[in-house]
């Protein structure tokens, strides 16, 4: 008995409570109430100066607007409505990650957009700009460019027939678990080897990125379809300049361990000078690409 009066306070006490809530919170009638979205301001070039915009993207106005006329066949929105993302919204934050190395917030809260948004973005603008390289990343094919590229380097210290200066550097990633031993490199860490040749004007006219860290410089230019081009005889003769880790063939010349004469030292001292070019081109995308830098911290993708 004393039970059954006890339910009956506490109903009639929960039905006191309910007539003095407001009407939209009463009973199971009550309506959710609407949260009006927010929309941040997103970024657009016309809103920064030159120098913010080279700082922040590591590209002036001039080169991103190119970028933007190349890539939008692949990026334009098939429907417009007041809430489409337009093709430099989805361009800029994935430049500004790239350029600075940081996580997908990061680059969201520049550019104004939701981090779902942009990681959607990402791997889409990525693959329209690897779409461009055949564009801008070629190999010297025609006599008159190579008798170019030639001359360019024997400018630099009397070094003939060089068409390129190669070498490999390492960058650093987070690597996937289940083949986690391949991408660790000589110095303990994760990383995937990059090999590039660069002309005289430090501009990179072949690349080769798609091997793990613990794979050597010289396996890498065996494989690549550069050497067997030179096999060929596709480039007469045309040398690369290159360091000692790569084995040494007709068309890759390598410095002497041992100089022992002035001829010798000499050569050495010409290798070195006009294989340089590579090495400063190496610091020069790292520092402006600084995701591809160990200051970037590892590549989560």
């Amino acid at each position: 008995m004393e039970v059954l009066l006890i339910q009956r306070a506490r109903r009639r006490r929960a039905q006191q409570q309910q007539q003095q809530l407001p009407q939209h919170q009463q009973g199971p009638q009550r309506q959710r109430r609407r949260q009006e979205r927010i929309f941040c301001t997103r970024t657009t070039l016309h809103c920064l100066r030159e120098h913010d915009i080279i700082q922040r993207y590591s590209l002036n106005w001039q080169a991103i607007q190119q970028l933007l006329r190349n890539i939008e066949p692949q990026l334009a929105p098939t429907l417009l409505t007041p809430r489409t993302v337009p093709t430099e919204t989805k361009l800029l934050p994935v430049l500004h990650m790239l350029a600075s190395g940081s996580f997908q917030t990061t680059g969201a809260l520049v550019a104004g957009i939701s981090r779902p948004s942009f990681s959607a973005f990402i791997p889409k603008v990525l693959d329209a700009i690897i779409g461009l390289t055949p564009r801008h990343i070629c190999f010297p094919n025609t006599l008159q460019k190579q008798q170019e590229t030639k001359q360019g380097f024997y400018l630099i210290s009397g070094f003939p027939h060089v068409l390129g200066a190669i070498n490999s550097t390492h960058v650093r990633l987070v690597p996937p678990a289940a083949t986690e031993h391949l991408y660790r490199n000589r110095k303990h860490t994760h990383s995937i080897n990059v090999q590039a040749i660069v002309d005289h004007q430090g501009l990179i006219t072949n690349i080769v990125a798609k091997y793990p860290g613990s794979v050597h410089d010289s396996f890498i230019f065996r494989q690549s379809t550069i050497n067997q081009h030179f096999q060929d005889g596709r480039y007469g003769n045309g040398l690369l300049v290159a360091d000692q880790g790569y084995g040494i063939q007709p068309w890759i010349m390598t410095p002497f361990s041992n100089p022992s004469t002035a001829a010798e030292s000499a050569y050495n001292d010409a290798h070195k000078r006009t294989r340089s070019i590579v090495e400063r081109t190496f610091g020069i995308l790292k520092s402006r690409v600084r995701c591809l830098d160990i200051t970037g911290g590892s590549l989560l993708y």
